[in-house]
C-alpha cells in the first residue's frame, strides 16, 4: 500500500470525501444503525440524576425522552406525562429543547412541586435557566437570570421557594497576558463559581442567597432542603480556609436566622448531604480521608445536630462506590454500585448499617430510586435491549415492570451472556459479556470489543448509547466479546489495582484479551483468521498496543486512546490531573528513570515499528486528533508494516454524540471490518431485517 496517500488523508469527516470510507448501501444495516441512534430513551447514564419524577401522592409520572434524527443532525428532548391511577397512557407536556450540528445539551432534571400541580425542569424556554409548567391549564413560565447559568434546583418543601445552584464566571475579553497557575487547563481563564440562591417560585426574585465564599460541590446534587423547610444542608469549599485548598464539607444554612453552621468537617471530600423524611439524620457521601480516587466514596449518616456520625456503606471486594442515595423512608437508604458486571439496588439500615441487595437483574444497571405510592420503588433501567427506561418495583417483591414502554422495534436474534475465561498466563480469572446469535452452534467471527476507563463493563459499554454500535458487526457474523480486563471494578481489590500497583499499563491487561481469544477458538469454534479487536479511550490504547505486539487481530479500530504515555505523564506532572493519572493507571513520576523507562516502552507509540495489524483511528477534532491520533497515524504508516487511516470527527471532542457522524462511524468500522474479514455466505443479513420498518 503505498504509505504516502495515507498520509494525505487527514480530513475532517463533512459529509464523505473521496478519501473517506465508501458509503454502504441502504440496506438492513444502515435501517437497523439509524434505528438504534434514533430511538427514544431516557437520557443519562445510570451514575447520573434520572431523568424522571414522581408526584407525592404517587399517582403522576413525568420523564424525559430523548431522541434524534439522522438526517438533521439533531437530537431533541421532550417530556412526558403518566397518569399511573388510571392507566400508562402518557401525554406530551412539552418539546423541551432541540440540538443540531453539535450544539450542547443538559440533561432537563425535571421535578415536581410538593402539591404536585406544576413541574420545572432545568432549560426548556428558558435557555439557561428555569421552565416550570402548569400541565393542567397547558401554560408554561420561565425564570430568567441574567449573567448566570442555573445549573441545579430544589423545590422547597411548600413549594413557595426553589433554591437554586446558579454558576457565575469572570470570564471577560482580555488585552492582555494573565498568569496561570498549576490547575490551568489550557484553554479558560475565567474564575467560575457555584453559587447557592434562593428564587421565589412564581415572580422568579431573589429571596437570599448564601455567601460567595461557599463554593458549593457535588457529584450528584449538592443540597437539601430540610422537611420542615427552614434549613438547607450543602457541600462546598469555603475559601476563607487559612488552611489552603481544602477538601468540601457539610454546611447547614439556617434560613431564619441565616447563620451557616458546620455539620461535618472530618477528612473528605464530603458531598451531597440529604435529609430523612423525619428531618433527624442527613446522609452524605465522603471518602473519609482516604484518596478518593483508589478507595472510592462510601455513605455516611449522621444526626442533624452534627453528632452521632456513623459510615453505613463503604466499597467492598466486589462492590463499588455508593451512587445516587435517596431516602426510602426515616430508616431506610437505597443506592446503587457497580457489582460483577451489574448494576444493583442496595437498601441499607441507617441506624446499624446493615445492607442487603434489594433487587439486581442479570447484565443490567439500575439507576437513582425514588419512591412511589403503596411502597413501590421507581428506577431506570439500562441494558442491551434498552439504553434508558423507567421501571417500577414493589420493595418487598423485585418485580421491576417497565413505565415508559416504546413499542415497535425490531424483533433482534441477539443475546448478550456472561462468559469468563483464563488471561492467557493464567494469572486473573476474566469475565466478560458476550453479545451472540440465539441458538448458533459455533461463530463465524469474533469482534473483541475493549470499553474505556479502566472501568467496570456495564450495559453502555456495548448498548446503543457505546460508543461502538454492535449492529454492523453482528449482521455480517460477527460475535462481540466485551472484556472486564484487569484492572476494572467489580472483582476484588487486588483486580482493580492490577494496572496501578504493578505499573503495567498495557501488557497485563493484552494477556487478559488474548485469553479471549483462545477462549473464543476453543469454546466458540471462531476462527483464528477471523478476528478483529476495538477498543475505546483506554480500550483503544490496548488496542492500539496489540497492533503491534500481538498478531492474533486480522483488523484493529482503536477509537481515542492515547499513545504517548510519556508525554502524556510530562503534561499531568505537577498539575490536578497527576493525581488521577498515578491512581488509575499508576504512571508515576516521568523525571524518575525506571518510571520513564516503562512508560516509554509500554506506550503504543513506542512500539510502532513492529506494527503488522491495520489500524483504523477514529479521533475527536477537538481532543486526541490533532495530538495522539495524528501522531500514531504518521508514524505507524512512516514506520510499521501495516496500512493506518485516521478518522476525525468534526466538533467532537472524547467521545463522538452527533447522529449524522455517529452513523459515519458506524459505517467507516463496518467498511474496515468487512475489507479484512469479508463475510462469509453463511453471514447474509435476515431479508426482512428482523420486522424493522
Amino acid at each position: 500500500m503505498n504509505k504516502t496517500a495515507h498520509l494525505l488523508v487527514l480530513a475532517c469527516l463533512v459529509p464523505h470525501s473521496v478519501f473517506a470510507a465508501k458509503p454502504v448501501e441502504q440496506n438492513c444495516f444502515e435501517r437497523l444503525a439509524t434505528y438504534a441512534i434514533e430511538r427514544p430513551r431516557v437520557p443519562g447514564s445510570w451514575m447520573e440524576r434520572p431523568q424522571f419524577d414522581i408526584s407525592q401522592d404517587g399517582e403522576h409520572l413525568i420523564y424525559v425522552e430523548r431522541s434524534a434524527d439522522v438526517a438533521d443532525n439533531s437530537i431533541t428532548d421532550q417530556l412526558w406525562a403518566v397518569d399511573l391511577k388510571r392507566g400508562f397512557g402518557r401525554k406530551l407536556i412539552s418539546t423541551l429543547q432541540t440540538s443540531r450540528d453539535g450544539a450542547n445539551l443538559r440533561l432537563p432534571n425535571p421535578l415536581f412541586s410538593p402539591d404536585g400541580t406544576r413541574v420545572a425542569v432545568l432549560g426548556g424556554r428558558a435557555r439557561i435557566g428555569i421552565t416550570i409548567f402548569d400541565p393542567s391549564r397547558e401554560v408554561s413560565r420561565t425564570i430568567d437570570t441574567e449573567n448566570a447559568e442555573i445549573r441545579d434546583f430544589r423545590w422547597s418543601p411548600d413549594g413557595k421557594s426553589l433554591a437554586v445552584l446558579m454558576v457565575t464566571s469572570s470570564t471577560r475579553l482580555l488585552r492582555s497576558g494573565y498568569q496561570a497557575s498549576p490547575d490551568w487547563d489550557g484553554s479558560s481563564h475565567g474564575t467560575v463559581r457555584y453559587n447557592l440562591v434562593i428564587l421565589d417560585s412564581s415572580s422568579g426574585a431573589t429571596i437570599d442567597k448564601a455567601p460567595l465564599t461557599y463554593n458549593l460541590v457535588g457529584l450528584d446534587a449538592a443540597f437539601s432542603w430540610s422537611p420542615d423547610g427552614r434549613r438547607i444542608a450543602f457541600s462546598a469549599q469555603r475559601s476563607s480556609a487559612a488552611s489552603g485548598r481544602q477538601d468540601p464539607n457539610i454546611y447547614v444554612w439556617d434560613l431564619q436566622t441565616h447563620d451557616i453552621k458546620t455539620l461535618v468537617d472530618q477528612p473528605g471530600p464530603n458531598l451531597d448531604p440529604r435529609w430523612s423524611p423525619d428531618g433527624n439524620k442527613i446522609a452524605y457521601l465522603t471518602a473519609d480521608g482516604n484518596d478518593l480516587l483508589k478507595s472510592g466514596l462510601q455513605l455516611a449518616v449522621q444526626s442533624a445536630s452534627g453528632l452521632d456520625r456513623l459510615i453505613i456503606s463503604k466499597p467492598d471486594e466486589t462492590t463499588g462506590t455508593p451512587y445516587l442515595p435517596a431516602w426510602i423512608d426515616a430508616d431506610h437508604i437505597a443506592y446503587v454500585a457497580m457489582r460483577q458486571m451489574e448494576c444493583p439496588v442496595f437498601k441499607v439500615d441507617a441506624s446499624g448499617g446493615t445492607t442487603a441487595i434489594l433487587g439486581q437483574q442479570l447484565l443490567s444497571c439500575f439507576g437513582g430510586t425514588k419512591v412511589g405510592a403503596g411502597g413501590a420503588l421507581l428506577m431506570t433501567r439500562h441494558s442491551l435491549e434498552n439504553p434508558g427506561e423507567v421501571v417500577s418495583t414493589d420493595r418487598r417483591r423485585w418485580s421491576p415492570i417497565t413505565l415508559t414502554d416504546h413499542s415497535g422495534g425490531p424483533r433482534l436474534p441477539w443475546r448478550a451472556e456472561a462468559v469468563s475465561w483464563q488471561s492467557k498466563k493464567g494469572d486473573y480469572f476474566i469475565n466478560g459479556v458476550l453479545i451472540r446469535a440465539i441458538g448458533r452452534r459455533a461463530e463465524s467471527a469474533l469482534l473483541v470489543s475493549v470499553p474505556g476507563g479502566p472501568a467496570m463493563v456495564t450495559p453502555d459499554s456495548y448498548n446503543d448509547d457505546a460508543p461502538f454500535l454492535p449492529y454492523g458487526p453482528l449482521l455480517n457474523g460477527f460475535s462481540i466479546l466485551i472484556p472486564n480486563t484487569r484492572g476494572r471494578g467489580g472483582y476484588g481489590r487486588d483486580f482493580e489495582a492490577a494496572i496501578r500497583d504493578r505499573k503495567d499499563y498495557v501488557e497485563g491487561p493484552l494477556e487478559d484479551i488474548l485469553g479471549a481469544v483462545d477462549y473464543a477458538t476453543k469454546r466458540l469454534g471462531t476462527p483464528r483468521s477471523r478476528m478483529a479487536l476495538a477498543g475505546f479511550s483506554y480500550g483503544g490504547i490496548l488496542t492500539a498496543y496489540a497492533a503491534s505486539n500481538a498478531h492474533a487481530f486480522r483488523a484493529a479500530i482503536s477509537m481515542e486512546g492515547v499513545v504517548d504515555f510519556y508525554s502524556r505523564a510530562l503534561l499531568e506532572y505537577g498539575g490536578p490531573n497527576q493525581q488521577a493519572a498515578n491512581a488509575n493507571m499508576g504512571f508515576g513520576n516521568p523525571y524518575d528513570i525506571g518510571d520513564r523507562e516503562r512508560l516509554l516502552s509500554q506506550s503504543p507509540l513506542g512500539s510502532v515499528d513492529a506494527l503488522q495489524t491495520p489500524v483504523l483511528l477514529e479521533c475527536g477534532e477537538t481532543s486526541l486528533g490533532p495530538a495522539d491520533c495524528l501522531k500514531f497515524f504518521r508514524t505507524g504508516n512512516a514506520r510499521g508494516s501495516a496500512p493506518v487511516e485516521l478518522a476525525i470527527y468534526p466538533r467532537t471532542a472524547h467521545q463522538i454524540l452527533e447522529p449524522a457522524l455517529r452513523l459515519d462511524s458506524a459505517r467507516r468500522q463496518l467498511e474496515w471490518l468487512r475489507r479484512w474479514i469479508p463475510a462469509s455466505r453463511s453471514d447474509a443479513e435476515d431479508k426482512g431485517c428482523y420486522g424493522l420498518q
